[in-house]
């Protein structure tokens, strides 16, 4: 049997208690690559918006304005996902 090689986008919301998940199955690596920005993106917008509102919500604690700094820088985006293409054969 002839096998076809197939490509898996895949992701992993939390790198240091999880392991990878199949996001979606393509043809080409590049179609892989596609769909990995792609939900890269998304989860990008998605991180922006929570940001936002951590933001908004420290207004008003009675921190000093260094630790409110350091608080919000250690919420970086990707900071504990991970985002792949791995190579897989197909037996037919």
């Amino acid at each position: 049997m002839k096998a076809s090689t197939i490509y898996a986008a895949m992701y992993n919301s939390m790198i240091e208690e999880s392991c990878f998940g199949i996001l979606s199955l393509h043809k080409t690596h590049k179609g892989a690559e596609t769909a990995v920005k792609v939900h890269k993106a998304q989860k990008h917008k998605e991180w922006e918006e929570t940001e936002k509102q951590r933001k908004e919500n420290i207004k008003d604690e009675k921190w000093s304005d260094e630790y409110k700094e350091h608080y919000l820088k250690s919420f970086k985006f990707g900071k504990f996902e991970a985002w792949n293409v791995f190579e897989m054969e197909l037996e037919n």
